[in-house]
């Protein structure tokens, strides 16, 4: 099974996929951990974002290879990335599933707000969700939007049944 949490930054993607990740038996692949493991200083690019996304999918691919069940975290914020894991999971002959982090602005900004105060994988704020907002490709595929301002059990069970539902 190949899990891929989207969304816009600060949406809760992190936090549910962790969550879901260990309830499920999967490992965790996030944007933002690969991001600070191979970058001193991060500036969300383009480049540089092909580059974590290209990393992101290598080892997704092992893992699905080796028979593992893989959680990809990150905004997947054009059509074609999610197209990519989506060849991915087809050629390991896996099932992909597409969550969707949603969220009201003002939820988020308390959110991205926090971050600065915490140590966090991710440095995103408001400039770099603002930015992500502009050119995320709305998901048009068949996918489980979920409101991250919901409690945290409450979303999870969200999920799963969602992941059961459809196997």
């Amino acid at each position: 099974m190949l899990v891929m949490m989207c969304g816009l930054p600060g949406t809760g993607k992190s936090t549910l996929a962790r969550e879901v990740a260990r309830r499920v038996g999967a490992m965790h692949l996030s944007s933002d951990s690969i991001r600070m493991k191979m970058l001193r200083e991060r500036t969300y690019s383009e480049k540089e974002k092909e580059k974590i996304y290209e990393v992101m999918f290598e080892e997704a691919e092992k893992l699905l290879a080796a028979g593992k069940n893989v959680m990809l975290d990150a905004t997947f914020y054009k059509k074609t990335l999610r197209a990519k894991a989506k060849r991915i999971a087809a050629k390991s002959g896996s099932t992909l599933f597409t969550v969707e982090c949603i969220t009201h602005e003002d939820l988020l900004k308390e959110r991205l707000s926090a971050r600065k105060k915490e140590k966090n994988e991710s440095d995103a704020d408001f400039a770099v969700y603002k930015k992500v907002k502009k050119v995320f490709e709305l998901i048009k595929e068949k996918h489980l939007a979920v409101d991250t301002s919901l409690p945290l059990q409450k979303q999870i069970e969200l999920v799963l049944d969602y992941l059961y539902e459809r196997r």
